[in-house]
């Protein structure tokens, strides 16, 4: 009777011991369901995924501070810090789909920039949620967060479109058919076609040609007859009078042009005036 009594025993022992650690793991794996797996996807009116500022997304992700000599080097600052979250987390929580290779960048103030999707994950870009100055640094009105930030132990080449601030929302969308007006545009030689890559990266954002890109500066082409050598002379002055070392507004656009590539971006902007008075 005694044995009968312990083998019920040690059975009903088993029992609540399975009992409770299945109990337990159901337990855990509820803990384990992130709330990032339960935000909604949002589309804008072209069925592309929209992420906005205010999403709350941005406070779910994992946030760190960091330096980055790349933004202080574009902005002549020093010992910057930023707190930010990697976007290629947030391109684990919204996964873009269909052709989607590239964030469309809009920001508060009429710039627009854009990312590929290759360069996020290859530079490990990062998107800043709060910027720390130097006290006594000069910080222009449009330095605000959201900002895409450069790690330092990423070494991408040193372009406008890594430095793009106040952004507001972000779009997955398709290269090349956010190009697609640009890229027929028929360019006649080699120089012009690296004057448009050059466009691209560092000037599409405020100066939009064919309505692609930004329209935080003037329209170029409104603003330039380039077909006149005396066009293209007053247009450099202005370039370097508006994005010089010295101006007050930290847009020094000079540092990403030498006089090589300047040449090849005025080649550019010239066969696309001639083109535009045929």
């Amino acid at each position: 009777m005694k044995v009968y009594i312990k083998l019920i025993s040690l059975r009903l022992t088993k029992k609540i011991i399975l009992f409770f650690s299945m109990a337990s793991f159901m337990f855990l794996s509820c803990l384990s369901i992130s709330p990032l797996n339960k935000l909604p996807v949002k589309l804008d009116d072209n069925e592309n995924v929209l992420v906005i500022s205010r999403d709350p997304v941005f406070s779910l992700l994992e946030k760190k501070w960091i330096s980055s000599t790349y933004f202080d080097r574009g902005l002549n600052y020093e010992s910057s810090l930023l707190e930010v979250v990697s976007l290629s987390d947030l391109l684990k929580v919204y996964s873009p789909y269909g052709n989607a290779d590239a964030i469309l960048l809009n920001c508060a103030d009429d710039y627009q920039g854009i990312i590929s999707l290759n360069d996020v994950k290859k530079y490990d870009l990062q998107i800043a949620l709060k910027i720390q100055l130097l006290q006594g640094a000069v910080r222009p009105d449009w330095l605000q967060p959201m900002l895409i930030v450069v790690p330092n132990h990423a070494k991408p080449p040193f372009f406008e479109r890594f430095l793009t601030a106040n952004i507001t929302e972000l779009r997955f969308i398709s290269l090349a058919e956010y190009y697609a007006p640009l890229n027929s545009l028929g360019l006649e030689n080699a120089n012009a076609q690296f004057g448009l890559d050059l466009f691209k990266s560092n000037c599409l954002f405020c100066h939009s040609i064919n309505k692609v890109g930004g329209n935080k500066g003037v329209s170029l082409l409104s603003s330039f007859d380039l077909t006149f050598r005396s066009e293209k002379k007053r247009f450099k002055d202005r370039f370097l009078e508006e994005h010089g070392s010295d101006n007050d507004t930290k847009q020094n656009m000079g540092q990403f042009i030498d006089n090589n590539q300047f040449e090849a971006l005025l080649e550019f902007l010239h066969q696309i005036s001639v083109n535009k008075g045929k």
